[in-house]
C-alpha cells in the first residue's frame, strides 16, 4: 500500500518502470470494490450481469497483488546480500524506512476519520460495526494508533477497515530481517549458485507453511460457526485477517525477488516467450477459480482461492518487473509508466486508506445512489473526494517523511528507491 519516493527527491535514482503503475491498479481495484459493496445496500446494489459475478467481487485481490509487491520490493536488499556477498541491509535504517513509510500518512489520516469526523468503525458487537469517533473509546483509539487492533474481536476492523491489512504488512516488515538472517545462514552452505539461489528461497518457504498453518487453525480448529468451547468472541476473523494466515501471500512476491536479483547476477535466465506463459499460466489459474466462486463451490476464504490468486497476481507483476531493461519497454509497461498511472500509484497507500472512510460516510449520510447508474456516480465522487485528500495527503505528509529516509548503500541505484518505497 506504499508510495514512491517523490521524483525530484535529491539522490534518488529512477524506480523500476510500471511499478507505481502497479500500485495505482491494486489501489483503485481496492476502492472500486470498496464503493460497490459499500455504496448502496444488498438489495439496490448495481446490477452488471456478468461484472457482478465474475469481477466486481474479486476486485479485493489489490491487497494480494501489494503483499506480493512488498513481498518483491522489500526481499531484494537481503536476496542480494546471498546471492553476491553484498552487506546485509542496516537493520536500523530498514525500521526507520519502514516507520517513515507507514506511520505520518496513517496518523494523520486515523486522526482526521477518528476525530475530526464521525467516520471511524467502531465495533458494538460481534456482527456490528458502527461509524463513530475513536475519541469515545481511548484505548481503542491507542490499539489503532498501533495497529493493534485486530488482535482481539473487541477491535476486529475498527477505525479504518482496511487498516487490518497495514497490520499484516508491519509483522512482515518485522520478520523480514530475521528471514533475511536465515537466508544468509543456508547460504553459508551452499557451494554452488543454484544452492544459493535454493537458499534465498527458504524465507518464502518458511512463509507458505506458517500461512497455510494459520489459516488450516482457522478454518479447522476455530471455525466460524459454532465457536471453539473456551473461545469469548469472533477469533476466527482475528486469525484469518493477522499475518498468521496471511504470510503465505508475500511467498511469490518473495521469490520473484529471487528470480529478479538471480538475473542480475547472471544466476537465472528466463526462458523464450516467457511473458506469454506468464499470462497464459495467470489465466488457467484465475478463470477455473471464479467458476467456481460463482458457482458457491468455494469461498474466497480457502486454499483454492487465496494461493493461486496470490501467484496470478505475482506472474502478472512479472511481465512488469521482468522485461529485458535493454529492450524497448513493453506496451504494459508503457501504460503503468504514463503519467496518470503514475501519479495515482505516488498516492495510492493514503487512497486505499481514505477510500473506504469516505465511501462508509458517504453511505451513511445518504448521499449515495443506489442501482447500476449509482455505482458509476458513487465511483465518480467517491474518486473525486478520495483522489482530493490523498493527493493533500500525499503532498504534506508522505512526501515530506519519504525524504527523510536512509538510502541504503548496498544496493544497486536502479533498486533503491523501489526498495525503500514500498
Amino acid at each position: 500500500m506504499p508510495a514512491s519516493h517523490p521524483p525530484d527527491a535529491p539522490g534518488r535514482a529512477a524506480p523500476i518502470p510500471g511499478v507505481e503503475g502497479v500500485r495505482a491498479v491494486a489501489a483503485v481495484s481496492v476502492l472500486i470494490f470498496h464503493c460497490w459493496q459499500y455504496g448502496a445496500d444488498g438489495p439496490t446494489r448495481a446490477d452488471l450481469g456478468l461484472v457482478n459475478r465474475f469481477v466486481l467481487p474479486h476486485l479485493s485481490l489489490g491487497v494480494t497483488l501489494f503483499f506480493s509487491l512488498s513481498g518483491f520490493l522489500l526481499y531484494q536488499p537481503f536476496v542480494a546480500a546471498v546471492l553476491s556477498g553484498s552487506p546485509f541491509p542496516k537493520v536500523g535504517s530498514y525500521f526507520r524506512n519502514r516507520a517513515l513509510r507507514i506511520l505520518p500518512a496513517y496518523w494523520v489520516i486515523l486522526l482526521a476519520v477518528g476525530v475530526l469526523l464521525p467516520a471511524a468503525l467502531v465495533r458494538q458487537s460481534r456482527d456490528q460495526l458502527v461509524l463513530g469517533r475513536l475519541v469515545e473509546n481511548p484505548w481503542l483509539a491507542v490499539r489503532n494508533a498501533t495497529l493493534t487492533q485486530g488482535y482481539s474481536p473487541t477491535g476486529l476492523l475498527s477505525g479504518i477497515a482496511p487498516a487490518w491489512s497495514l497490520a499484516v504488512e508491519v509483522v512482515f516488515y518485522l520478520a523480514l530481517p530475521l528471514l533475511g538472517l536465515l537466508a544468509v545462514v543456508a547460504a553459508r552452505r551452499a557451494a554452488t549458485p543454484t544452492r544459493r539461489l535454493l537458499a534465498g528461497l527458504v524465507p518464502a518457504g518458511l512463509l507458505l507453511v506458517v500461512g497455510l498453518s494459520g489459516r488450516a487453525v482457522a478454518r479447522f480448529l476455530i471455525p466460524a460457526e459454532g465457536m471453539a468451547p473456551g473461545w469469548d468472541g469472533d477469533w476466527h476473523s482475528v486469525i484469518v485477517r493477522s499475518f498468521w494466515a496471511k504470510a503465505d501471500l508475500f511467498t511469490f512476491g518473495m521469490a520473484l525477488a529471487v528470480v529478479y536479483v538471480g538475473l542480475q547476477q547472471g544466476l537465472v535466465r528466463l526462458p523464450d516467450r516467457w511473458p506469454l506463459v506468464a499470462v497464459a499460466y495467470a489465466a488457467v489459474l484465475v478463470v477455473p477459480i471464479l467458476l467456481l466462486v460463482d458457482r458457491g463451490l468455494i469461498d474466497k476464504s480457502m486454499y483454492a482461492y487465496q494461493l493461486p490468486t496470490s501467484l496470478a497476481c505475482t506472474l502478472l507483476l512479472t511481465v512488469v518487473v521482468l522485461p529485458d531493461r535493454a529492450a524497448s519497454p513493453s506496451l504494459l509497461v508503457g501504460l503503468l509508466a504514463s503519467r496518470p498511472l503514475v501519479a495515482v500509484g505516488l498516492a495510492s497507500y493514503s487512497l486505499f486508506l481514505w477510500g473506504d472512510a469516505v465511501q462508509r460516510l458517504l453511505h451513511e449520510r445518504g448521499l449515495t445512489v443506489d442501482g447500476s447508474g449509482g455505482l458509476v456516480v458513487n465511483l465518480a465522487v467517491l474518486g473525486l473526494l478520495s483522489g482530493l485528500l490523498s493527493a493533500l495527503t500525499y503532498r504534506y505528509v508522505e512526501r515530506p517523511a519519504l525524504r527523510r529516509k536512509t538510502r541504503p548503500q548496498s544496493q544497486p541505484a536502479h533498486q533503491t528507491s523501489q526498495q525503500l518505497a514500498s
